[in-house]
């Protein structure tokens, strides 16, 4: 019987696979492309050549080679999921999609999500990346992506749960934590947000990304509504923690980085102006990287060196947040009176704002401010059941008006007032709306009435609330909810903030607001005059069919007279006119943080630069002002 003998490969490829195991993939590469032409069997020349070229980082060069192995095996899976791979790094998404498109291979499927996601098929990735988990629930790739997608989609509820379900698998990975709390903070969700970055900060409590994003979520925890998931507490104290974790980070990374410019923020957000002028010079303006033009640029402005600081913010590169940025560079040619350039900036601020929100599911806030309103009609209202309140806990004081309309201004006035206890845009009416749901305020009970009072005062207290004084509640937006307010505090006095329609609208669109439901509203001009009209058609609608007690205070007046308008606002409150409250810059200095985009002006003397600077913008508003003209004229203002 002969011995049969196996053949051994043929000696140029011994020599490519000899050049591979020494790691000379660059020549393993070259003398399998030069053999595999006049080789009998090409595959092994083809699987080697297209490992080479992938280990070399070459994609383009191994998919021919990919090609043809699959040409020559059909059934190949390891190659089509390498070429399906090297068609992605090298962008042909399509290419990609076309060869492993409805595959259930997890590992196809995940790479036909990934190629589907970066063509922005966002729907085609979802059902990729499902069918992925299917075949391997432990896919973390796949979880986690699909917690991008769906907040892409503003399904922050799925997002949630996928994150989740990724870290009770990889409960170190730190980048899947800062993903979830992106997706908290994108939600508004500040408390539960602020516990995944504790979680974080347990795992990697050196982390100086942690650290501050930790800080970020103390600051966004403080003014949200409170939850049984984290002490109360935390939302009262949470800006001040912030700040020691932010001055930590700074201390123990000197380096200059975001961790700097948030605390540069906060220092100027609490009036803290010598704090942020240390900060700002510890920084070396020779050796500090490019990011550091914002602080400096920042900081030339508030000293009124205004050329100084254009040419500083020329230089802020765009690793910098655009919507910081951007605002920046607008709020300093505003001041070199550049409307032009000024506009343009705040422009791109508002494009860049709605790149970084969801987009939007369902009614806008305005279409939900109108779709209200039509319900509210004169049979509605008379229809409401009677309760008696007698005996009730003191209703508040309610402040509204329209975003930038002086309601800082004015709450900080009447915080000079010792007899208030004043709260800036805590969200506690908005509690008992949502706790309310869609019950009929017409046929609220008397014991349903007292029990939404009682949560009411019970957020208010865990907002800070001094019960010993009379509450003022100032939430600009608040005026939306009329109804609500006199149906639960009949006997409430309702100061309402008045200013030009025209600087509000135009002051609303230039304003850097946190991106929530409402606010997501002035990112267009012609979307923040169209809910300038919403809103107070609404207010006009509510108004006229309850007897609430309401009291315009005029922005404009504010600023001439300040007395001849404070002063018999106090005394319709029922008390006795302090003179501390026409120290609104001493004031403003002692009250901490302030949650509006106003912060830097109130503690100026009256800041009157804004006042009609639509005048300057009037080109820019043509467009809005059909809209916005006839409230300007029922309001007696100008309008030339």
């Amino acid at each position: 019987m002969t011995e049969t003998k196996s053949s051994a490969p043929p000696p140029d490829l011994l020599a490519a696979m000899q050049r591979m195991r020494l790691a000379d993939n660059r020549g393993a590469l070259e003398l399998a492309e030069a053999a595999v032409a006049t080789a009998k069997d090409r595959a092994p020349y083809l699987a080697l050549a297209s490992l080479a070229a992938l280990r070399l980082e070459e994609p383009a060069r191994a998919i021919p080679h990919l090609r043809a192995l699959l040409a020559l095996n059909p059934n190949d899976r390891a190659s089509r999921a390498n070429l399906a791979n090297a068609l992605v790094e090298t962008g042909d998404m399509d290419g990609a999609i076309a060869l492993i498109g409805g595959a259930a291979e997890p590992n196809l499927a995940r790479i036909e999500g990934y190629a589907r996601q970066q063509r922005g098929d966002i729907e085609g990735a979802i059902a990729a990346y499902l069918r992925a988990l299917a075949g391997d629930g432990a896919d973390l790739a796949s979880l986690n992506n699909l917690g991008n997608l769906y907040a892409a989609c503003g399904k922050y509820d799925e997002a949630i749960g996928y994150f989740e379900r990724a870290i009770t698998l990889a409960p170190r990975e730190i980048d899947i934590y800062l993903n979830l709390a992106e997706v908290l903070r994108q939600a508004d969700r500040g408390r539960e947000r602020l516990k995944v970055m504790r979680d974080a900060q347990v795992i990697a409590p050196g982390n100086r990304k942690v650290l501050t994003e930790l800080a970020l979520a103390h600051v966004h925890a403080d003014g949200s509504a409170p939850s049984t998931s984290i002490d109360s507490k935390d939302g009262i104290d949470g800006i001040e923690t912030a700040i020691a974790i932010l001055e930590d980070v700074v201390a123990r990374f000197p380096e200059f980085g975001e961790s700097h410019i948030e605390l540069g923020r906060l220092y100027e957000a609490l009036n803290r102006v010598d704090d942020l002028a240390a900060l700002i010079n510890r920084i070396d303006g020779v050796n500090a990287p490019p990011e550091a033009a914002f602080l400096l640029a920042w900081q030339a402005q508030r000293e009124g060196r205004f050329d100084d600081a254009a040419e500083l913010a020329r230089g802020i590169p765009e690793t910098v947040h655009p919507m910081r940025r951007l605002h920046l560079i607008g709020a300093i040619a505003d001041r070199r009176d550049d409307t032009a350039a000024a506009f343009a900036a705040f422009e791109r601020m508002n494009e860049a704002a709605v790149t970084d929100s969801a987009p939007v599911q369902g009614p806008t806030f305005r279409e939900t401010v109108e779709r209200n309103a039509e319900r509210w009609t004169r049979d509605w209202f008379e229809s409401w059941t009677e309760v008696d309140l007698a005996g009730e806990q003191q209703d508040p004081v309610f402040l509204v008006g329209f975003p930038r309309s002086g309601t800082t201004l004015l709450d900080t006035m009447l915080m000079g007032q010792p007899e208030l206890s004043v709260l800036e845009e805590r969200p506690i009416l908005a509690s008992v709306a949502n706790a309310l749901g869609g019950e009929d305020l017409a046929t609220l009970s008397l014991d349903r009435t007292k029990e939404l009072r009682s949560q009411y005062f019970a957020t208010a207290r865990t907002c800070g609330w001094d019960e010993s004084l009379r509450l003022v509640d100032k939430h600009p937006l608040n005026m939306t909810r009329l109804p609500l307010i006199h149906r639960l505090f009949p006997n409430a006095k309702i100061v309402l903030a008045e200013r030009h329609p025209y600087d509000v609208v135009l002051s609303c669109f230039i304003a850097n607001f946190q991106q929530n439901f409402a606010m997501r509203s002035f990112t267009s001009l012609e979307e923040s005059a169209r809910t300038y009209d919403a809103v107070f058609s609404a207010w006009e609608r509510a108004r006229s069919l309850c007897d609430a007690d309401i009291r315009p205070i005029r922005y404009e007046r504010l600023l001439d007279n300040t007395r001849d308008e404070l002063e018999p606002l106090i005394r319709w409150l029922g008390l006795e006119f302090n003179e501390r409250s026409l120290a609104h810059e001493e004031i403003a200095k002692a009250r901490g943080l302030v949650r509006t985009a106003s912060y830097s002006q109130i503690v100026e003397r009256l800041y009157i630069r804004a006042r009609d600077r639509w005048r300057r913008y009037a080109d820019h508003l043509t467009p809005v002002i059909p809209i916005l003209h006839p409230w300007a004229e029922r309001m007696g203002y100008a309008t030339e």
